[in-house]
Formats: C-alpha cells, structure tokens, sequence
C-alpha cells in the first residue's frame, strides 16, 4: 500500500512554489519531465517559468488525450530521456496519463490538479482511453506527493468543480455497496477504507446543496480538494476501486461505452447517484435536492439521453466488472423494473422542483 508522502493544499504562489521545493529536497531528482498540455501551459504560465528555470534538467512533454498512444509517447519519453521523476500538471486525462506512465517506469510522481473534477488526483488508479467507446481503470500507483493551488483550481470552469462533488458523492452510495455486499464479492473488504471514501463524501454531501459555486469560499474548495484526496487514499488502502466506486460508477461506464457523449465524469456518476440512493432506498429525497440545488443531472434525459435508450445502460451496467457485487446485480433489474423505476424518480423530482418554485 502506497498513499501520498506529501499533501499540500496552498493559497499563494510562494506557497505552492515553497511546496514544491520541500518536495525537491526530499526526493532530490536529476531529471523531471512534466506532462501537461496547452490549456495549463497557458493557465499557470507562472508554474512553469518557475520549475523550468529552477530545476535546469526539467523538460516540458505536451499531451492533448489520455489513450494509448498519448501514454505511449509518454512512457517513450521518460525512457529515453533518462527521467527520474514527473509531474502531471492539468486535469484528470493529462494527470492519468503522466501516473501510469510513471508507473510503468517505476519513477515518482507529483500530481498538480488544475481541476478539481475528480478524485484520480490522488488515486492509484488511471483511466486511459480505448478506442472511441471505452476508457480502462488501469491500476497503477498513488502520486508520491499531491499539491493544489486553490487559486488555479478556484478559476476552473464551474462544470468541472460539479463533476468533483458529484464523484464525490458517490464514495457514499459506493460504500454502501461495499459494506452491504462485503460477503458476495471476492475481493477483501475493508472497513478503514470504505470508512474514508463514506467520511469524504460526507465533506461535501449534503451541506453543498446550500452554497453558490460561482462564489465558493476558500474554506469550501479546501473540503472539496481533501475529500477527493481522501478518496483517492482509501482506494490504495483498499487495493482496488471499491470503496468509491460501485453501482452509480458502473451506470457511468455504461452511459460512456453505449453514448459516448461530451459530458464530464461526474455528470453522468451523478445520475448513477440517483438511481443507486433510489435501489439502496437510502437518501433519495437529499441525492435529488441536492443534484438539483447545485444544477447536476438528475435523470439520463438531463444529458440528452432519451429514456428509453437509458434503460439499456440501465441494464447494461451490470456486465461491467462483473466481480464486482453492487445493488444492480442484487436486484437483478428487468426492463420494466428499470422504467418503474425512472418514474419513480421522475415523480420525486417534480416534488422537489414544485417545491423549489414555491420557495422562490
């Protein structure tokens, strides 16, 4: 088991440049690539003037997309530029790439997050596009060391800080479905880490119903960005996925292999949400206010998915890590079980936008 040596969450640039530093000293590298792509090149232009200058053996790897021949290159590069560590700076394609990458060459890591969308910042698991349909959960190994500028993060699209809750949130759902069905799935489970993911989600669910994104405080981004470590920790104490991922990930996959849609991670997770609070009868009145106080999915067609066609990915999801026991494959779900249930959601979300105009 591998978790972060070094966590640091800043608020000044001489912070976060000071963070580096401590990092630095500790490892002391020879050569340091760092993976990341146009968009954050331009965004902490600052960042990189200063690693550049003050770490002379420090080259720079654009990347654009996190499938295989991105990773390919990557691996290419570390190998044959003789690097001793990397950093990933950028969001959560550019960071899973860089820590696999790294992974394979068995080099450490430094995530620097630009984003705040998911919780492979600080995860020992990297999702690598295949083909156009499908994206891997490849395992590989928590970052060495995590540091989140609040400031960078802060002026990221508000899509992206949503995406972040919402997988979040999930660690809730999830570590229902891995303390209810512990006895049905044939990996070890373990109760300190669903313990963490279900306390991360908690940093979070359900008190940010109640706050302004577009005004979010210091203090709010700050339990975002330790929740979403967090739940990166309790995967690599757990030695898999579990504690944070369970029936409402599996939904997500389905929606991402079956549509393929523009759509961030979280957004469709988010509609896993729903339904896995609404199978588990857990939470079903707070996960739909919620997702619609914040302005997050709460049914397929919120997304542009026709109902209809969500059924199949309803359907579908249990095929998806099948050695994974869920409340999907408890249920064992029919297609008309699966309409029953969209309507029933469909009905508990006109109380609740009912109820939201009233109070306007």
């Amino acid at each position: 088991m591998k978790i972060p040596q070094y966590i640091y969450i800043t608020e000044k640039k001489n912070e976060t440049k000071k963070a580096f530093e401590r990092v630095f000293q500790s490892e002391q590298p020879k050569r340091v690539l760092i993976v990341t792509s146009i968009s954050p090149l331009m965004k902490v232009k600052w960042l990189f003037d200063y690693l550049l200058s003050n770490r002379t053996k420090a080259e720079k790897l654009l990347v654009e997309k996190s499938d295989k021949k991105a990773l390919e290159k990557t691996v290419n590069r570390i190998e044959n530029g003789s690097f001793d560590f990397c950093i990933g700076i950028g969001g959560g394609k550019i960071l899973d790439i860089a820590k696999y990458a790294s992974f394979v060459e068995k080099i450490r890591f430094l995530s620097f997050p630009t984003l705040l969308s998911h919780d492979g910042i600080a995860s020992p698991v990297a999702v690598i596009r295949d083909g156009k349909h499908w994206s891997e959960s490849r395992r590989a190994e928590s970052p060495y060391a995590v540091i989140i500028d609040l400031k960078t993060v802060v002026g990221a699209p508000t899509a992206s800080l949503l995406s972040g809750i919402a997988d979040l949130v999930a660690n809730l759902f999830a570590s229902i479905d891995a303390e209810v069905f512990k006895e049905k799935n044939k990996k070890a489970y373990s109760e300190l880490a669903t313990g963490i993911a279900r306390s991360a989600s908690l940093f979070v669910f359900p008190r940010f119903s109640k706050i302004s994104l577009k005004k979010i405080s210091k203090n709010d981004l700050k339990h975002l960005a330790w929740g979403l470590v967090l739940s990166g920790i309790s995967m690599s104490i757990a030695g898999n996925s579990r504690p944070a991922s369970g029936a409402e990930h599996k939904i997500s996959h389905a929606i991402d292999y079956l549509f393929s849609l523009p759509v961030s991670h979280g957004f469709t997770v988010s509609i896993g949400n729903v339904i896995s609070a609404f199978l588990h009868q857990r939470y079903k009145k707070e996960i739909i206010e919620f997702n619609y106080s914040l302005g997050l999915p709460v049914l397929s067609e919120d997304i542009g998915i026709k109902k209809e066609e969500f059924v199949n990915a309803v359907l579908y999801a249990s095929k998806i890590k099948p050695d994974r026991y869920t409340i999907l494959e408890e249920k064992n779900l029919t297609k008309t079980g699966v309409i029953n249930l969209l309507d029933e959601i469909e009905e508990a979300r006109r109380e609740v936008e009912s109820r939201f105009e009233r109070t306007k």
